[in-house]
């Protein structure tokens, strides 16, 4: 038979680790869809440091929970039950798990920075008064190639990430609400009701937001890979036998495209 204390105390924790990272993200979500623009800072559009160290402070919190609940429960295994096997494979398994959460972690913090437009059209920008050679401009050419297939490669992780979030609150809720029908306590019922329907709306504004922000961004890459392929053009121009008036034209297309991002 079901423990219901210990379901409660599994869900509360769980639970509320769970929501309160699906509130916070649902807040980052609205925040970014608000904030799409085109800026000179080359990882602005791609990088979200201060999103990554809040989840990854807030996973870690967690995790320091779950570590302090498994090693007084492997105490208890090994001095009160004489069960120093399975204390040690609960310690293991802790371990273990706390291991691939704190690299996951890391990784996700200082992985290396990826190619974009922003940072193609910066360097470019600053060797605009220099003629580029032939192995400089390949070079260029090949980074705006990759920028192009990391966007298409775009990663749905976040919505998997989010779909997982929100079916976890949703069972524990379940599960307790079950619980307290057949226990007959209303309270627990109506919180836990209330968590999974706020858990639920939370995964509902971080999509909606998730789908502006991409729509807003897909518009700002479009304009500076326009503005990248533009300066590009330019410095394929050779400098003796120019095409008459070709410079001018590409450095008005240039400045239309400015001018377009401004407004």
């Amino acid at each position: 038979m079901l423990d219901v204390e210990v379901l409660l105390t599994i869900a509360l924790f769980v639970g509320s680790a769970v929501l309160g990272l699906q509130l916070a993200d649902a807040v980052f979500s609205v925040i970014d869809a608000r904030t799409v623009r085109d800026e000179d800072d080359p990882e602005k559009l791609t990088r979200s440091r201060i999103r990554e160290l809040v989840f990854a402070v807030a996973v870690t919190a967690a995790l320091a929970v779950i570590v302090a609940f498994a090693v007084d429960s492997a105490g208890r295994l090994v001095w009160d039950e004489q069960r120093p096997v399975l204390g040690a494979l609960l310690l293991f398994s802790c371990g273990a798990v706390a291991f691939l959460i704190g690299i996951v972690a890391v990784v996700a913090v200082v992985r290396r920075e990826r190619p974009t437009y922003a940072r193609i059209r910066r360097d470019l920008r600053d060797r605009s008064s220099f003629t580029l050679e032939a192995a400089e401009l390949a070079d260029f050419e090949e980074r705006l190639a990759r920028a192009d297939r990391l966007r298409a490669r775009r990663s749905q992780a976040g919505t998997v990430l989010r779909a997982i979030g929100v079916l976890t609150v949703l069972v524990l809720s379940i599960l307790v609400v079950v619980a307290g029908l057949r226990t007959g306590d209303a309270r627990l019922v109506a919180g836990f009701t209330a968590a999974g329907l706020l858990s639920v709306a939370a995964f509902a504004v971080a999509v909606r937001a998730g789908s502006i922000r991409l729509t807003a961004l897909d518009a700002v890459l479009d304009s500076q890979r326009a503005e990248v392929e533009a300066m590009l053009e330019r410095a394929r121009i050779p400098q003796r036998g120019q095409t008459p008036g070709l410079r001018d034209r590409v450095a008005k297309a240039l400045a239309i495209l400015r001018e377009q991002q401004k407004r």
